[in-house]
């Protein structure tokens, strides 16, 4: 008995404006939240019901007793496409990309996890050009993890036209406190996000509930009835329908005790079909029901109608679907479904979908088989079922499902006598390829993976691979660490790993090689022959993992060029693999180029690598290698704009916000802004093991912080920690910047003031970089010109005629495009100039390095441009007007005053329109105006125009 939607006018008014919205291209996303028996797909359902030109598409998610199945939400969405619009609203690529997702379809191509969810999007965003879509997830909360990320991203970044509803249970009494608190949070983020709101429903009042009743009944009730259901009720719909079937009985008290007493109804027949749908909930089709319970149609028929009539299930025949008419009523048969006979269920159901391949969609149907043979307690059958899983879990699961199957296969090593055979594997391959498949997981995944071996059942060389591979899992990234450092020289002295098996367990334990000294010639042999593993590995990633390995050994023998080389030439064959193994390794190229002074070609590179990122927020940690490295070009020939855009764009979609990418933003906001907030990173620093950013750019981050703040005692701390550190010479691609500002940051103080108390701490403090230079690899023109502005540093530093010096520097850093250091240079050549009587040329440095400051907004050498023509009363276009505006801010408030814009103002006086506007707001702050007309007629009043 289901009556009309009553007291939700409200409700549907924000639902009817949303879409609105959405057809006014403005989209919109709605999560609809409430407790079990609230009404949410009810009031969804007659809010779409009517949008006869809209697009709609529902996809549900499935509280399984097996567990969540990766994307099941968009596998009932894409079922529901085909039924609603034909087979043909896909395009071919459209159906190769997602066929795994797709009942009965095969793949012709090779689809990765990250194609098949773009392609899903893009289908989203195709179809909302044409009409509007509306897109409706139900039952959220029981969404797996990878669909919920997936709706998230969704919500970020919407097309135009595109609506998405989403409903969430909140309140469960039944969900654990880990599960509820991640729920919460992703409920929240979502909430956060620009067009997302958040649409709960409450309890009905009284008036509510009286109107419910009558509908349900025909008549008004009498008074007594109406005021027990009311209390029982207490304002929930659904337990006001079932009351009302239940004839009032009293002790239906609950949501959970309403959907139970259906249950006592039912004949044993009919029990067994209910029973056996709460366990396959997910993947119901009619068809595989009938084989599940092995009965005849006209028995399935019977069983079904009482089903139908008892209000429990609903049928769509045309459709081969079947469904419980409420989740509260699945729950309850699942509550009362005894484990002997739930284990049962599971086998049959796991016995069916292995039997009728092509009814579900490929991957769900694997990764459900799996899962019902783990649930049956059936450890041979559930260990052959999640190797064959496997590959589906790669492609459409989250690693976390990846890892916890690789999880399950070991753990059935132990129990059974002949595992290799069930498997088709060995236990060293296992190992091998659940570590690598736990690498991208959090450290709780890894090492649970790493604690599911049976590490009894391995050789000695093996037991210890595996001990340093757990040693080194929180290590930070590109971190060196010196006990990790003897701990794998003692793993190499001890095993001839050489000579080991030509498999992937030894690419793993060659490949530990990087973490030796580079004195040690087994650093370069062992990456060479985890390489020529790796070539012979018949896998799309495996050749790719060949040309990475072959490079890194030419990076690590210091020839990055050559590496860049060879990965360019490699490249170019393997265009064919799917893209994102690629694109990592065109991230390597932007590195090597870029620590060679190749920043062109660095550059062409890194922006199509992320132009073919079509949804980079899919690909996080190839995103974030891409921009790292793109935005270190950048920053270093003056594109602060384009750097700080990437940098700021992609941070909100890291997992914290300790990445070096963000120590990048940091230290691009201390060279543009001249502070940044350096406590956080000051924590990191003192970690024997810092994690998440690379621990030589932490530390020159919190070095350049604090010498901006002007406590150079505290920056010289941190610099010499690098100093000190052999492991920070290993990472000298990276040290180089370190040495360059921890020089200049000396040779400006001691410059500034010849007479500072802590002039014999600087003076061996420079002894120390001058050591350091001196261990550092040079690496392509960039190494021809760094080490030339530290011995312009030096002569700065010791009251040496430093213009030679400088003017080679000058001549190699515009050479190679560093544009923010030919800044820096300038104004030092101007103030050597200066020192040195000829104030021509000082002037012409001084306005040279003030224009290229001016145009990277770069507020500290601004600071330094005017502290210099102060100090030395040097530059014409310098020189203070009456003490309040410079000469060429005068010019720009002349044009101001004839009523310019900025870029009139820019393309006038050959500055860009920013610079323009720079000028007008520090016009307008000196003049104390609130706008420009206000600040010209000051200026005419105080003369300042002439």
């Amino acid at each position: 008995m289901v009556g009309r939607l009553v007291g939700r006018e409200a409700e549907l008014d924000r639902i009817a404006g949303a879409v609105v919205n959405a057809r006014g291209g403005t989209s919109r996303c709605l999560l609809v939240t409430g407790e079990a028996g609230i009404g949410k797909s009810r009031l969804v359902a007659e809010a779409v019901g009517s949008l006869g030109d809209a697009l709609v598409l529902t996809g549900h998610a499935a509280d399984m007793t097996t567990g969540e199945i990766p994307f099941g939400v968009v596998a009932d969405t894409l079922r529901d496409l085909v039924r609603v619009a034909g087979v043909d609203v896909l395009l071919p690529a459209e159906r190769d990309a997602l066929a795994p997702l797709l009942p009965g379809a095969a793949p012709r191509l090779q689809v990765e996890r990250v194609q098949l969810l773009s392609t899903f999007l893009d289908l989203l965003e195709r179809l909302a050009c044409e009409r509007l879509v509306v897109w409706v997830v139900e039952d959220l909360h029981w969404a797996d993890s990878a669909t919920r990320d997936l709706v998230g991203l969704a919500a970020r970044t919407l097309p135009a036209g595109l609506l998405i509803v989403a409903t969430v249970r909140t309140d469960d009494p039944e969900r654990t406190p880990a599960a509820e608190a991640a729920l919460t949070s992703y409920v929240a983020g979502l909430a956060r996000t620009p067009g997302c709101e958040v649409l709960p429903l409450s309890r009905l009042g009284s008036d509510a509930v009286q109107r419910q009743l009558r509908d349900l009944l025909g008549s008004r009730p009498s008074a007594e009835v109406a005021s027990r259901v009311e209390r029982l009720s207490d304002g929930i719909p659904f337990v006001v329908e079932e009351l009302v079937a239940a004839a009032g009985r009293p002790e239906l008290t609950t949501a959970a005790a309403v959907a139970a007493g259906r249950l006592g109804t039912l004949t044993p027949e009919t029990r067994r079909l209910v029973e056996a749908a709460a366990v396959g909930d997910g993947h119901l089709r009619i068809s595989l029901l009938e084989q599940v319970l092995d009965v005849t149609p006209e028995e399935l028929d019977t069983a079904l109608v009482e089903a139908l009539r008892a209000g429990i299930l609903t049928t769509d025949h045309e459709h081969d679907a079947v469904g419980f008419r409420h989740a509260l009523l699945r729950e309850a048969t699942s509550r009362e479904t005894g484990p002997g006979a739930r284990r049962a269920w599971h086998r049959r159901w796991a016995e069916v979908l292995e039997d009728n391949p092509g009814v579900l969609a490929g991957d769900p149907a694997l990764l459900a088989v799996a899962e019902h043979w783990h649930q049956a307690r059936d450890v041979r059958r559930s260990l052959a079922a999640a190797v064959a899983a496997l590959p589906s879990a790669e492609r459409i699961a989250d690693p976390h499902r990846e890892t916890l199957l690789w999880r399950r296969v070991l753990s059935a090593w132990a129990s059974l006598r002949d595992p290799e055979a069930v498997a088709g594997l060995t236990l060293r391959e296992v190992v091998a390829q659940s570590v690598l498949a736990a690498q991208s997981t959090g450290m709780a995944s890894f090492l649970a993976v790493l604690d599911a071996v049976p590490v009894h059942l391995l050789d000695e060389s093996e037991r210890a691979t595996l001990a340093v591979i757990r040693a080194i899992t929180g290590e930070a990234k590109g971190d060196i660490d010196p006990r990790f450092r003897e701990m794998t020289q003692d793993l190499f002295d001890r095993f001839d790993l050489f000579s080991g098996p030509r498999d992937l367990f030894s690419l793993l334990a060659l490949s530990l090689a990087l973490r030796l000294p580079a004195s040690d010639e087994r650093s370069v042999t062992g990456m060479d022959a985890a390489a020529d593993i790796a070539a012979e590995l018949a896998s799309p990633r495996g050749r790719v993992e060949h040309v990475v390995l072959r490079s890194h050994s030419r990076q690590f023998r210091g020839d990055p060029h050559g590496a860049a080389d060879y990965l360019e030439e490699q490249l170019a064959q393997l265009r064919d693999l799917p893209g994102h193994y690629v694109l990592f390794a065109d991230g390597n190229v932007v590195w090597c180029r870029s620590v060679c002074g190749e920043h062109r070609r660095a550059q062409e590179i890194g922006e199509a690598a992320l132009a073919q990122l079509r949804h980079p927020e899919l690909s996080v940690g190839l995103w974030e290698h891409l921009v790292e490295n793109h935005a270190f070009s950048l920053t270093c020939t003056g594109d602060w704009a384009r750097a700080r855009q990437l940098l700021e764009e992609s941070a909100p979609w890291w997992e914290d916000d300790l990445r070096t990418s963000n120590a990048r933003l940091a230290l691009l906001d201390v060279a543009q802004r001249g502070a940044t907030d350096a406590s956080r990173w000051t924590s990191l620093s003192r970690e024997v093991v810092p994690s998440g950013a690379h621990p030589v750019i932490v530390r020159h981050l919190v070095a350049a912080a604090s010498a901006a703040s002007g406590d150079l005692a505290a920056a010289r701390s941190e610099y010499r920690a690098l100093w000190a550190d052999d492991g920070s010479f290993v990472a000298d691609d990276c040290l180089w910047c370190v040495l360059r500002d921890a020089a200049r940051a000396e040779a400006d103080a001691a410059t500034n003031n010849p007479d500072r108390d802590d002039r014999d701490e600087a003076s061996v403090h420079m002894d120390e970089i001058a050591a350091a230079v001196e261990r550092c690899r040079r690496y392509g023109r960039l190494g021809e010109v760094w080490p030339l502005d530290l011995a312009a540093q030096l002569d700065r530093f010791h009251g040496r005629d430093a213009r030679p010096a400088l003017r080679e520097a000058l001549a190699g850093w515009e050479r190679i495009g560093h544009v923010p250091d030919v800044a820096v240079t300038h104004l030092s050549l101007a103030e050597q100039e200066a020192v040195h009587g000829d104030r021509d040329a000082a002037r012409r440095h001084l306005a040279a390095g003030r224009e290229v400051a001016e145009r990277l907004e770069a507020a500290p050498l601004l600071a330094r441009a005017d502290a210099l023509a102060e100090r030395w009363a040097i530059g014409p276009r310098e020189r203070r007007t009456d003490g309040v505006l410079t000469e060429r801010e005068v010019e720009v408030l002349r044009l101001v005053a004839e009523g310019m814009t900025n870029g009139q103002i820019g393309t006038t006086l050959f500055m860009s329109p920013k610079t323009a506007s720079v000028h007008v707001s520090h016009i307008l702050a000196k003049l104390g105006a609130a706008n420009r007309t206000e600040a010209a007629a000051t200026a005419r009043r105080q003369g300042l125009l002439g």
